[in-house]
């Protein structure tokens, strides 16, 4: 894995935006709650913190999911990208020189992987992968963590831990380590529920 697509990989798991505080202490539960979240849609600020970094880097966008396979991922500022996730096509647009640019490249395939795993934890089914194994730690707040099974992508993403919300259906936090002094924490905020949202934000060019 090149630390190209790590970093995709890292901004694909802040797409993961589906449980909530006070679902429930199993899986079960947290799968029986997630079968009410149709469509969700947020705005996000991200910090990702190096040890050669006086401040965090700190980027801010908007999210939107659409069940079972509708994804939205775009960063405002401080520059600009769009990631769209539509059935089997995915696609990545950079702003550039005033216009929207389509990102090519090899990475395409790797990214549609990390963006099935994600569709099946919005699903409620963390437990149920083969690729992370997964560990629900019920409390105040409740968490999840994440840990990479394939040793390979440990080299570049360590763990992810997901703080719950008080409010179903919904994440506060994510935090991706990267290793003992490396991480992104990704904060959810002006969430909504079950929006209506049309084919076009997951399929027409910006």
């Amino acid at each position: 894995m090149t630390r190209g697509l790590a970093c995709s990989v890292l901004g694909a798991f802040g797409m993961v935006l589906l449980l909530g505080a006070g679902w429930g202490d199993d899986w079960e539960t947290i799968r029986a709650a997630a079968a009410n979240v149709h469509a969700v849609r947020a705005d996000f600020v991200q910090e990702k913190h190096l040890p050669i970094l006086t401040h965090p880097l700190r980027s801010e966008g908007t999210f939107a999911y659409r069940r079972p396979d509708a994804i939205r991922w775009e960063y405002r500022s401080p520059v600009e990208s769009i990631l769209q996730l539509k059935g089997p096509d995915v696609r990545r647009y950079l702003r550039q020189d005033g216009g929207w640019v389509p990102e090519t490249g090899g990475q395409t395939e790797a990214m549609r992987m990390v963006l099935d795993e994600i569709a099946g934890w919005l699903g409620g089914s963390f437990d149920r992968s083969d690729n992370y194994a997964a560990e629900l730690k019920p409390g105040t707040p409740t968490t999840v963590e994440l840990v990479p099974r394939d040793e390979q992508v440990r080299r570049f993403v360590t763990r992810v831990v997901i703080t719950l919300a008080e409010t179903p259906g919904v994440f506060q936090s994510i935090e991706i380590f990267e290793g003992d002094d490396a991480w992104t924490k990704i904060e959810f905020r002006d969430v909504e529920l079950n929006p209506e949202l049309a084919d076009e934000l997951f399929t027409a060019p910006p």
